[in-house]
C-alpha cells in the first residue's frame, strides 16, 4: 500500500514540476513576442530600405545583454540620435533562439532591433541607417 501511495505521489510531483515549466515557458515566450513595441502597423520599409526618418514615431525595440558592448554601442547610438526605445534583456527573459526564429531573427546574436516589428539587424547595421563609424564600447 505505501508503494502504491509513493508511486502516485512521485507521479503527481512529477506532472506538477511539467505543468509549472511548461506554463512558465508559455508565459515566458507570450511576453517576449509582446515586447516588440509597434506604433505603425503597416510599415513601409525593410531592413534594406529603412532610412533615419523612418525611426521618427515608430516603436523601437532593442533585446540585448548586461554583457554586451555591441548592445551598449546600439543603446548610445539611438540615444545620440534621440531614439527613444524599449530595451529587453535577453537573459532576463530567457529567449530562445527558436522563438527568435519566429520574429525574423535567423541568427541569435544580440543586440537584435526590430522598428516598428520590423527587424533591422543588430549594432552594425544600425550604424549604417545613420553613417555612424562609433567603435564598438566596451562592457
Amino acid at each position: 500500500m505505501n508503494k502504491v501511495k509513493s508511486l502516485i505521489l512521485a507521479i503527481l510531483v512529477s506532472f506538477g514540476v511539467f505543468f509549472a515549466t511548461f506554463f512558465y515557458y508559455q508565459v515566458k515566450e507570450r511576453d517576449i513576442t509582446e515586447a516588440i513595441v509597434i506604433k505603425n502597423s503597416n510599415p513601409t520599409f525593410t531592413k534594406d530600405t529603412i532610412t533615419r526618418a523612418d525611426f521618427n514615431d515608430a516603436g523601437v525595440t532593442i533585446f540585448t545583454a548586461t554583457w554586451c558592448g555591441y548592445c551598449k554601442g546600439a543603446k548610445m547610438l539611438l540615444n545620440q540620435e534621440n531614439i527613444s526605445y524599449t530595451e529587453v534583456d535577453v537573459d532576463e527573459y530567457s529567449i530562445s533562439k527558436l522563438k527568435l526564429k519566429e520574429v525574423g531573427i535567423e541568427d541569435f546574436f544580440v543586440p537584435q532591433i526590430f522598428v516598428d516589428g520590423v527587424p533591422i539587424g543588430g549594432f552594425s547595421d544600425l550604424k549604417k541607417i545613420f553613417g555612424s563609424s562609433m567603435p564598438v564600447p566596451e562592457v
